[in-house]
């Protein structure tokens, strides 16, 4: 008698578990890519890498839950450069983390950690399969590698969103708007605020015919001024940057372009102003094969004639199977002297990726 009710409730438990497990399928998407790089500069000078080293650049899975048929929850987690925290390498963290809740396709809410909606590719930096090239544009994303003094905007932020997409007649429109804690140094953006003053975040995308996106992004921000033990001084720092991007496909070519400018108001005056480009040309061959050219351009203080920055990068992107890529990256470097993050220095490098995303 024992053994038949075991029998059974084993029976039950393996209907339930068959029921769980499809409801879960049903509900829960686990997607994700990985980057492996190489990088190889040609001289002994210069910012690259002289010794020609492998990267197992990141791993990052991303999980969407349906919670209800309005409410989803995403969160991309990552592991950067071969995350080992008991031996203090690499990196681990989580990219956002948010709820969203769709009244309708144009009015969607989100909360929590999320990328700061600006541009072309901060959205995307992590997703090595969505883009050609081996790493995303460094004169707009990461200027302060470029000889900066800082990012344009922060990659991140904490805070409330409203998101959405509509259609006028014939064009397409995207729209979102960001208001978070900003950027600071002395406590953590993503716990608190150092100060009443918050970030906002908007950018503006027209599809006014196919193959066509224009876009326009701004970013502002009310950052504390620190004096010399790191307390608020109650004086502010403006910051406020704007970008204008483009692309455009036709059959199997294509261009993409973004201009930003900002400018740093600290409260003592003497403002920063600096800008950057990047362009982008690409053909693709029998559908697998797309060679690119792309350009950069860093001005980071348009009061000093002497310390701009920019970059020719020739590539090809071959995709081996679906979600599947190798990428072939040859970069010039140039700069003048008074470019804080390369002096003067040119160089050339070569970088390499194996890309998959799942």
């Amino acid at each position: 008698m024992k053994s038949k009710v075991t029998l059974i409730a084993a029976l039950v438990f393996l209907m339930f578990s068959e029921a769980m497990s499809q409801q879960l399928k049903e509900r829960v998407r686990i997607n994700g890519y990985s980057s492996f790089e190489y990088e190889n500069m040609f001289s002994d000078e210069g910012e690259g890498d002289p010794n020609g080293s492998f990267d197992a650049d990141l791993i990052d899975l991303v999980i969407n839950i349906d919670v209800t048929s309005k409410l989803r929850f995403s969160t991309d987690l990552t592991w950067e450069h071969g995350a080992a925290s008991e031996d203090d390498r690499g990196n681990v963290a989580v990219e956002y983390a948010f709820p969203e809740y769709t009244v309708k396709d144009w009015l969607k809410f989100r909360v929590g950690k999320m990328f700061v909606p600006f541009g072309i590719y901060n959205e995307i930096h992590t997703a090595k399969p969505a883009f050609l090239a081996v790493k995303e544009p460094l004169s707009t994303n990461k200027p302060q590698k470029f000889g900066a003094d800082a990012r344009f905007y922060p990659r991140w932020a904490t805070g409330v969103s409203i998101l959405g997409n509509f259609a006028i007649k014939s064009v397409d429109f995207e729209y979102h708007v960001q208001l978070s804690n900003g950027e600071q140094e002395n406590t953590n953006p993503f716990e608190e605020d150092d100060n009443e003053e918050k970030a906002v975040a908007a950018r503006l995308l027209v599809m006014p015919s196919q193959g066509l996106k224009v876009g326009v992004s701004t970013y502002s921000d009310k950052i504390t001024e620190l004096d010399g033990s790191g307390d608020d001084t109650g004086n502010r720092t403006k910051l406020f940057s704007i970008s204008t991007h483009a692309e455009y496909t036709y059959k199997n070519a294509g261009i993409e372009l973004e201009f930003i400018t900002g400018k740093t108001s600290p409260s003592a005056g003497g403002d920063l102003k600096k800008s950057a480009f990047e362009g982008m040309l690409y053909y693709t061959f029998i559908d697998r094969i797309t060679p690119y050219f792309r350009y950069e351009f860093l001005d980071p203080n348009k009061d000093v004639d002497d310390d701009q920055a920019n970059m020719i990068s020739l590539g090809v992107n071959s995709r081996v199977d679906d979600n599947f890529f190798v990428k072939l990256q040859y970069n010039n470097i140039s700069s003048k002297d008074q470019n804080a993050e390369f002096s003067g220095t040119d160089y050339s490098e070569f970088q390499a990726a194996v890309v998959l995303g799942f």
